[in-house]
């Protein structure tokens, strides 16, 4: 227990007392904060609560101005710099999501894309080799005829001109290599073997733009070589005829088989 000043009249009384014996001021009824002492600046007496001039010299006590409270607003301000620092995360989480499904999207339409393209390059080239195979075929087949036709002297209206003196008139030549020299003279044969040419060009083109497959067409593309082998083949041998009639025959017959061995094959991958 500690003895305080009254507040009112500046008597001594406990500090627990209920009221002042003196004045008969009521204290007590709540928690009061605690008095801080106050001394004369003249005398140095201590000066009781609510008195407004020394009780000992006179002089008078200077009004102590009471000192806003302070709040303690550094809970508040981290709360709320969490707050937004937070939400700057957020922010910035859902922007980095939005962009890493737009690059996932742009890149599947990407590659849903180079696979159509792909795909649609990988049939034109089997087409565009199975045209070329088709003139070679006719072209070969021709030249075959005319050179049989000229050793055993077979007539036939599609040869006879090549095969035959005099425009197809007269008699056979006697060396198979005159006949064929008017066949490999003539406009429209070397038209066909143009034909193959640039088909030949067209296709290498194609297989450069079908190298590197996406993964799904590994396999479309490994079986596209295996026919190209086969169109190379036959195209060669037309183009480029060597031999005799029997080798020329032989190869030019096997070849033609794989091309439409592997045409077929391919055909799997294209449906």
């Amino acid at each position: 227990m500690a003895m305080i000043n009254c507040p009112n009249c500046g008597k001594q009384i406990s500090d627990k007392a209920l009221s002042c014996p003196s004045c008969g001021l009521e204290l007590n009824k709540g928690e009061k904060p605690k008095e801080v002492a106050r001394f004369c600046e003249e005398c140095g007496v201590e000066i009781p609560n609510g008195i407004t001039a020394c009780p000992a010299c006179g002089c008078p006590v200077p009004v102590k101005e009471e000192v806003p409270q302070n709040v303690d607003a550094t809970n508040i301000s981290l709360s709320k710099t969490n707050k937004k620092k937070r939400n700057i995360f957020i922010g910035v989480a859902v922007i980095v999501a939005l962009a890493v499904i737009a690059v996932m999207y742009f890149t599947n339409q990407q590659k849903e894309k180079a696979a159509v393209e792909y795909a649609s390059n990988l049939e034109l080239a089997s087409n565009t080799m199975l045209s070329g195979g088709a003139t070679a075929e006719e072209a070969g087949g021709l030249f075959h005829d005319v050179w049989y036709n000229t050793i055993y002297e077979e007539y036939d209206s599609t040869t006879d001109k090549y095969t035959r003196t005099n425009s197809g008139s007269g008699n056979f030549y006697d060396d198979f290599n005159d006949a064929l020299a008017i066949l490999l003279g003539d406009a429209d044969f070397q038209i066909k073997i143009s034909m193959i040419e640039d088909n030949q060009e067209t296709v290498k083109n194609l297989m450069k733009e079908l190298m590197n497959p996406p993964e799904e067409y590994q396999e479309a593309y490994d079986a596209l070589k295996d026919y190209y082998d086969a169109y190379l083949e036959l195209t060669g041998i037309v183009i480029s005829p060597t031999g005799n009639l029997q080798t020329f025959t032989s190869n030019f017959n096997d070849a033609d088989s794989n091309l439409l061995k592997y045409y077929k094959a391919m055909q799997v991958y294209i449906e």
